[in-house]
């Protein structure tokens, strides 16, 4: 709009607790609604707790003006290619929020986490869904994210052959 002026608001990045499950949890429903993803709330929020409360991950929720609008996701394992390792599983803005550096500031939180705990390298998964519909490739790209040419598999161990 001509004459508009964009003003931006600060962002407070938080790590959450067992104590604001329902926060993240909101944001993680939405995200996982909007993007078609087919995990059960119960299964979510199960899931949710284990990450809450395991040293090897953490959950941050973006804050703006007292209201929850962003959340990451980062879990951490030992290999032997990197020793400590993070994946940053989950990154969800409210679309309304988009634009201003929350997901650029949560992916800084990550960041400076997993560097606290001793990792390496920060990994992410984008889907064909992801960067069709928000061109993910190009956003991690300028996050200081670079592609390997590896290739993910997956192998559901619900049921075994």
């Amino acid at each position: 709009m001509e004459g508009s002026v964009l003003v931006e608001m600060p962002i407070d990045i938080r790590r959450v607790g067992i104590d604001r499950v329902d926060e993240a949890l909101h944001l993680l429903e939405r995200f996982f609604r909007e993007e078609g993803f087919d995990t059960p709330a119960e299964s979510m929020f199960s899931s949710l707790r284990a990450m809450l409360v395991s040293p090897a991950s953490a959950v941050f929720v973006a804050w703006q003006e007292g209201r929850a609008v962003g959340v990451a996701t980062v879990t951490t394992s030992v290999g032997i290619e990197y020793g400590r390792s993070a994946e940053l599983e989950d990154l969800y803005v409210l679309p309304e929020a988009r634009g201003c550096g929350i997901a650029g500031a949560l992916i800084e939180a990550v960041c400076s986490w997993c560097r606290g705990e001793g990792v390496t390298v920060v990994l992410v998964t984008v889907t064909e869904e992801g960067e069709a519909n928000h061109r993910l490739i190009d956003y991690y790209r300028r996050c200081g994210f670079r592609t390997t040419g590896r290739l993910i598999l997956e192998r559901a161990l619900g049921a075994c052959l």
